[in-house]
């Protein structure tokens, strides 16, 4: 297993991915259907989103890591 999502209440019944690949619908005995966001650059900018201010601000985080979040470390071109 590479990945848990976690979401649903309930058993998954059905799964499909969007053309495009970047988009997983899932469906649950739960009555709930859930859009996952598959897109790797909407991934990091909503972890970093979390966690910039930990980074920035957290005297226990190393210094080489401080700038993970940094766009020009993201987007470096």
């Amino acid at each position: 297993m590479l990945k848990t999502l976690k979401g649903h209440n309930g058993a998954v019944r059905s799964v499909s991915f969007s053309p495009d690949g970047q988009i997983l619908a899932s469906a649950s005995d739960d009555r709930t259907v859930i859009l996952w966001d598959l897109n790797l650059e909407n991934l990091i900018k909503n972890g970093c989103s979390k966690i910039k201010d930990y980074l920035d601000n957290n005297n226990t985080v190393d210094r080489n890591d401080r700038h993970l979040c940094d766009d020009r470390y993201l987007y470096p071109n």
